[in-house]
């Protein structure tokens, strides 16, 4: 059994080691032998380690699990043997594979010694720190050697400065080198963390030269350096061709920076697929082109999910629009007949009472058919505006005066005041002041009055719709501007519910008039929705609010 002086050295002696291994568990148990006699990092990920090298001391010695998902240890272990800069660094392999064709494969990869799972933690300690021991008796041979170089080259002066001159490029160009390859790694890596194609051409000798990437676009190369428009003629359509080569044309002699385009591509299968490239364009001080570096990436899918999207909101507008038109005709006709037979003598007042509710059924359908054609017009981006000079007072004394018809038990307290002359669209706001009252009616105190008041100021007018009620809770308030929201739940059974669209088409309205809608809500106070109008919309309109 090893001896405390060989398992356990002073701490100044402790060698660090770098471990590789994906499991949780073996890693836990790996970095607990070692953590006795060795300072220990832990990686995961084998590309992970290998960027380390650029940007941390090298271990003493690497503990490196053979399998592992991406880089493996065999990867890991070739590559270090690869660069100068850490080719005499020891590396412990991790295995259960204990066939002797495995141990060659290993070694032949670099690997100084072997360990197999499930190992003996004092043998684990034991093999690193004699690889640890052996690595720093090489060191300080290197470093004797030297040291007597040195004190050779002190009686030759010329010599030395010329040879201190060499080793001093030879350092700076094994440091180029070092960030050369730390460079092109980090490109790689990420290369092969998309599905892009990534290309780069040189415009010198006008060769396409593909990376890693898009392997369903490209499938395997023979060559990754392909003639341009040898390449574009066999994969872009014929109907695409002209356009591509004249943007991109236009690009390289444009002095941007940028190339976009999109194509049909024919891929390694032979089928055509919707792609898009985006490219950088680097040019030198007198802006002519050194370098392009572009990526051509698969929107196949995301096309066809748009064209799938486009298709179900023109059927959506189709739908709707024969349904509200074939719905609208027989609901006119029962709207004229119950105002008639209420205009007639002769009905008692349970005929009357029965006729009325005719009525008001059916202008709630009307005004719920309304709704649905307004919310399909702005899902699709189409909400045109009618502009032409309107009162907003005026708009309000109609919108209450057929509120008070709809409801004529109802009390409603109206004031005005300043000037309420503005360009907006006079049917839109009037539906925005019926639908706020509705909503008053709907859901505010039945004893209580519904007070409106209209003010004009010098560049605004506001409306302002105030009534008594339980108040609207607050988890429901900053949604309650969105699609098929209704009030308090207590109401959600009162048979003049509407679809829960009224408010949401008032925001779009008053939106698309430049202007805002707010809300607010306590038991004391009661509730007030308030909308602030521009007089002069704005020239363009903006985008519509989410929801």
């Amino acid at each position: 059994m090893p001896s405390d002086s060989t398992t356990r050295p002073d701490a100044a002696q402790r060698p660090s080691v770098w471990l590789l291994e994906d499991s949780p568990t073996e890693a836990r148990a790996t970095q607990a032998a070692l953590a006795s006699a060795c300072d220990v990092t832990l990686f995961s990920d084998g590309a992970v380690l290998v960027e380390a090298f650029g940007i941390q001391t090298p271990p003493d010695v690497l503990v490196l699990d053979r399998e592992t998902p991406g880089l493996t240890g065999l990867e890991v272990c070739a590559f270090v043997r690869s660069i100068p800069a850490t080719a005499r660094i020891p590396v412990l392999l991790l295995t259960s594979h204990q066939s002797p064709e495995d141990v060659v494969e290993g070694l032949g990869a670099g690997a100084n010694d072997y360990v197999f799972k499930p190992f003996r933690a004092q043998e684990l300690v034991a093999r690193v720190l004699g690889l640890a021991h052996w690595s720093r008796q090489q060191r300080q041979r290197d470093t004797r050697v030297t040291k007597e170089l040195d004190t050779s080259r002190q009686s030759l002066s010329d010599e030395q400065a010329r040879r201190t001159l060499a080793e001093s490029a030879l350092e700076e160009v094994r440091a180029a080198e070092l960030r050369a390859w730390n460079s092109e790694q980090r490109f790689r890596l990420a290369a092969r963390a998309t599905q892009d194609a990534i290309w780069e051409w040189n415009p010198q000798t006008d060769i396409l030269e593909w990376s890693s990437g898009g392997q369903d676009l490209l499938g395997p190369l023979d060559d990754p350096r392909v003639p341009r428009l040898d390449w574009w003629r066999r994969h872009i359509h014929p109907e695409d061709l002209t356009a591509v080569q004249r943007g991109f044309s236009e690009a390289i002699e444009g002095g941007g920076d940028v190339w976009r385009g999109s194509h049909r591509f024919r891929d390694a299968h032979g089928a055509w697929r919707e792609v898009e490239e985006h490219a950088l364009i680097v040019r030198d001080e007198a802006a002519r082109v050194v370098q392009v570096v572009g990526a051509l990436r698969d929107v196949t899918a995301r096309k066809q999910l748009e064209q799938e999207a486009r298709q179900r909101g023109d059927f959506e507008r189709q739908l709707i629009g024969i349904v509200s038109h074939d719905l609208r005709s027989p609901l006119s006709s029962v709207l004229l007949s119950s105002t008639l037979l209420l205009e007639r003598a002769g009905l008692n007042d349970s005929q009357q009472q029965r006729v009325h509710r005719i009525r008001t059924a059916t202008e709630r359908a009307v005004r719920m058919i309304r709704d649905l054609l307004d919310f399909t017009q702005v899902r699709h981006g189409d909400f045109p505006l009618k502009l032409q000079g309107a009162d907003l007072h005026a708009l309000v004394e109609t919108a209450v005066e057929e509120a008070q018809t709809r409801a004529p038990g109802r009390v409603f307290q109206v004031t005005s005041a300043g000037d309420g002359a503005g360009t907006w669209d006079a049917d839109r706001l009037s539906q925005v002041v019926g639908n706020l009252l509705g909503n008053a009616l709907t859901y505010g105190d039945p004893d209580a009055p519904i007070q409106v008041r209209s003010l004009g100021t010098v560049d605004t007018v506001v409306l302002e719709v105030h009534n008594a009620g339980a108040p609207i809770s607050p988890e429901l308030l900053p949604r309650l501007f969105a699609p098929l929201e209704r009030g308090t739940p207590h109401q959600a059974d009162r048979s003049d519910r509407s679809i829960g669209l009224g408010l949401f088409i008032v925001r779009q309205v008053v939106h698309a008039h430049g202007g805002t809608v707010s809300v607010t809500s306590t038991a004391e106070a009661g509730t007030t929705f308030t909308v602030r109008l521009p007089r002069q919309p704005p020239a363009s309109p903006p985008a519509p609010p989410p929801g």
